[in-house]
């Protein structure tokens, strides 16, 4: 029986860290419907961001500091929650296509997270100029 007790901790490791990886949202998942159905194409890819709020999942309250990283074929991505749990995700047809892991550190103290996008405010209109289509 002892050979068998090497292998079954391998097992359990093995089985933990894929079980890690399975806890993890992927880059679409935390994207607002709208722009997940995207395809890579479609993004114009010139500094475009996402509003998220990170959230503790029962009380919806802010998270500040949570480390938010993706991990893509060309390199990472790392950002922080502000103390609104605020954090603007890049929005480009790499990480569409390619659809990274989204890893969450949260500070310490909090043991869950949850995303909320963040409804975009339009653009203000330049001084002079009106903010509703003109009609010629």
């Amino acid at each position: 029986m002892r050979p068998m007790r090497p292998l079954l901790c391998v097992a359990l490791v093995s089985l933990g860290l894929l079980s890690a990886c399975a806890l993890r949202p992927y880059y679409r998942q935390v994207l607002p419907p709208d722009l997940s159905a995207m395809k890579p194409a479609a993004v114009q890819g010139k500094g475009e961001v996402v509003r998220l709020r990170v959230v503790e999942p029962e009380t919806e309250r802010p998270i500040p500091g949570a480390r938010i990283f993706l991990s893509t074929n060309r390199g990472r991505v790392s950002l922080v929650s502000d103390m609104e749990g605020l954090v603007q995700m890049p929005l480009t047809p790499e990480l569409l296509a390619e659809n990274p892991l989204v890893e969450v550190v949260p500070p310490a103290g909090v043991s869950g997270y949850a995303f909320q996008p963040v409804k975009q405010e339009p653009a203000s209109a330049p001084a002079g100029e009106s903010a509703r289509p003109s009609q010629d």
